[in-house]
């Protein structure tokens, strides 16, 4: 079977780097996310130079139907040049005194299909391992956060603190917000056991922001209100399908019982008025039409 490409922000051809706010629009703009799962994430580590530290996301397809897994690295690096392809490499720059504060670029990996994972992290970061994975198993669908929660998430995340602060919010902060903050507010997981060497810098310790209770309070309150403003979008699609699909049926009986000529020097607005009125009139004669063809929308209640 052909690898997918019909979730923007999934399941894309080729390889896209995306921050995270950019990233969030793209899955809002679709309406495929929210039934594309997350199925693991890892918390992995460079075991090189920086030591740096980043996390992958494996998201199940939308279709249950369909085996591949879109795979992102997620990543927080200083934002110190434009973006380019070695941007990563420079990331963590523990013994760098210019990257002590600056702006975080918070940003999303898109992995091509045509490459294996670990070729490409290793040509990203070089040597690195695997610390731990968090899994969420298919048969708990309820307890799986979907494509859409999880960019809410980072989206807070990031901008919690959009700066870089080496001694506070750098990626081992990052890394770790993400993970703590998914146990937390999505419980239904299977954790790994842990290899050493989690936000350690040559076997140092580093300090890191505890910023899991804010993070997990702000997104319940964004949670809310994306929810309310997509609700109100429903109702607005709604009710516009269900005002065409009155308007069709009544000009339809126009049409059909002859009365072609009462719409004969009416505006536009004048004949949807009174299409709409002989549709009001007709409704309860309409015994041929069930609920669900009268209302497009029923599948959003």
């Amino acid at each position: 079977m052909e690898f997918p490409i019909d979730v923007p922000g999934l399941f894309a051809p080729g390889e896209t780097r995306l921050d995270v706010a950019e990233w969030k629009r793209v899955l809002l703009g679709s309406n495929l996310p929210p039934w594309c799962a997350l199925e693991q994430l890892s918390f992995c580590k460079a075991t090189k130079s920086k030591q740096h530290e980043f996390i992958v996301l494996h998201f199940r397809h939308c279709d249950p139907s369909v085996t591949a897994t879109a795979r992102l690295i997620v990543d927080r690096a200083p934002n110190t040049s434009q973006r380019n392809n070695s941007y990563f490499k420079h990331s963590s720059s523990i013994a760098s005194s210019s990257a002590l504060h600056t702006s975080a670029l918070d940003s999303i990996l898109i992995t091509s299909n045509t490459v294996h994972l670990e070729t490409r992290l290793c040509k990203i970061y070089g040597s690195y391992k695997e610390l731990c994975t968090l899994t969420f198993p298919a048969t708990s669908k309820s307890a799986c956060p979907s494509a859409t929660q999880i960019s809410v998430l980072l989206s807070v995340i990031s901008q919690h603190a959009p700066d870089y602060q080496l001694c506070k919010f750098q990626c081992y902060w990052f890394a770790n917000t993400i993970w703590e903050t998914i146990k937390r507010l999505f419980p239904g997981y299977i954790e790994a056991t842990w290899k050493r060497g989690r936000s350690h810098y040559l076997g140092v310790e580093v300090d890191t922001a505890d910023s899991v209770d804010v993070v997990c309070n702000t997104f319940a309150d964004e949670w809310i209100r994306f929810e309310n403003e997509a609700e109100q979008k429903r109702q607005a699609e709604r009710a516009k399908a269900q005002q065409l699909w009155a308007v069709g049926v009544a000009q339809g009986m126009i049409h059909g019982l002859g009365l072609k000529g009462l719409t004969q020097g009416l505006d536009l607005a004048q004949s949807l008025a009174l299409a709409q009125g002989l549709a009001q009139g007709l409704a309860p004669h309409l015994s041929t039409f069930d609920s669900q063809q009268r209302d497009p929308f029923l599948y959003y209640k």
